[in-house]
């Protein structure tokens, strides 16, 4: 089916709330409305649907909302439809992938879209049952061969100077006003902190000093080249496996600039260390003194997560396509690390971005405010146990450094 973009002028003048704006998109289309899905991590609100013709339908809705980071804003929503028309055009294996987009609708200070409805799971599924690393590693090679070697790897321009500061760790300076309004007080220009027993530098400040000294190691792990924009934000929940290991890709960036692959590699890292745990676990976090904070999971990790996790940087370095995708860029996997962390870091004011309500493994919800923090005291201490690795100028201990994470045990 053809994609139809539908108009309303009119709509753009009226106070819309996310049921308004979904009752508005139903009624123009002829959809039912079955039930919310709650697994995805944006912003946006997204509900299954039925057809006037019997079939079944995703249905995405954002209504613009003051406050909200990059990447969860009005803007990036719609130009995820410009980025998968690039994808398509310059990348059809790829693009094959993407779930086509039926209807877009722009109501002015809100948007929607739908896509035909997947049956399916996040690609971390198989991880949650015994045994499922093989499964994992299996599919993530499929993965890779579409969304990185048939996608990023079909043209590459030269980095500019500064990209890594600029993008990698400037995302998340960027948004840290937003998660400032949000943190405790006495963690808002503090100098140091203690997390999970270890004296720390709050990251705004460390990766200013990080930027402004221009340390060797930073300036070594650049990326040499920046690849086609092949997604952006390829956490596990955006794509979907069935149950044959068939698979297609939602929700990109939003940005049609040229991208670093290791970003979205760094995605999946991230997605299984903290990110999927923290929304499906909740996180437990005491404050024993003032300054002095003690975070883990309410529930234990899942065990195929810290399998897949040890694991992931060997089976990445393992693969000889990717070698050659990075020829010329020796410490790809060291910037790998590095971004995983930032992801860390960046993801706690995006928490505050998303008001959905998230149960956790003892059917509590996790409020946006508690994942915010959580992200943060982790990325606090991932950045600096990665700061003073790389200082000493020797490879990273990877096992350590994620086991910051991976070990940690559930707290109350």
């Amino acid at each position: 089916m053809s994609t139809v973009y539908l108009t309303d002028l009119s709509a753009a003048g009226q106070d819309w709330t996310d049921e308004r704006a979904l009752a508005w998109v139903a009624d123009r289309l002829s959809l039912e409305v079955l039930e919310e899905i709650l697994e995805g991590g944006s912003s946006a609100r997204v509900y299954k649907a039925r057809a006037g013709d019997g079939g079944l339908v995703a249905v995405k809705v954002l209504v613009e909302q003051p406050g909200v980071v990059d990447g969860h804003d009005l803007v990036s929503f719609q130009s995820k439809l410009t980025q998968i028309e690039k994808i398509r055009a310059g990348a059809p294996a790829l693009g094959a992938r993407y779930l086509p987009v039926l209807h877009s609708v722009d109501g002015g200070r809100w948007a929607a879209y739908t896509t035909p409805f997947y049956e399916s799971e996040d690609t971390a599924a198989c991880l949650r049952e015994p045994g499922g690393e093989e499964a994992f590693f299996r599919q993530y090679t499929a993965i890779v061969e579409d969304l990185v070697l048939q996608g990023y790897g079909v043209d590459a321009v030269p980095a500019p100077p500064g990209y890594l500061a600029k993008v990698h760790i400037g995302r998340f300076l960027r948004r840290y006003p937003i998660l400032e309004r949000s943190l405790p007080a006495e963690l808002v220009g503090a100098a140091e902190l203690v997390v999970n027993g270890r004296l720390c530098q709050p990251p705004r400040l460390l990766l200013k000093r990080l930027v402004a000294d221009g340390v060797p190691w930073l300036e070594r792990m650049a990326p040499a080249r920046l690849m086609f924009p092949a997604h952006g934000d390829a956490n596990t929940r955006n794509i979907l496996v069935r149950r044959d290991a068939d698979f297609r890709i939602i929700d990109p960036r939003g940005s049609t600039d040229y991208w670093d692959p290791v970003y979205d590699l760094a995605k999946t890292l991230f997605s299984l260390s903290v990110w999927d745990p923290a929304l499906r676990l909740g996180f437990a976090i005491r404050r024993p003194r003032p300054g002095q904070y003690e975070v883990g999971f309410r529930c234990p990790p899942y065990e195929g997560y810290r399998a897949a996790i040890d694991g992931f940087l060997p089976y990445l370095d393992g693969l000889t396509e990717l070698a050659a995708l990075f020829e010329g860029d020796p410490h790809w996997l060291q910037r790998l690390l590095l971004t995983h962390d930032l992801h860390v870091l960046a993801e706690a004011p995006c928490r505050l971005s998303d008001p959905k309500p998230k149960w956790d493994c003892r059917g509590e919800e996790s409020s946006p405010a508690a994942l915010a923090l959580g992200h943060y005291l982790l990325g606090t201490l991932l950045i600096n146990d990665l700061a003073e690795q790389l200082a000493g100028g020797g490879e990273p201990d990877v096992d350590r450094h994620l086991r910051l994470v991976t070990k940690s045990l559930p707290i109350g």
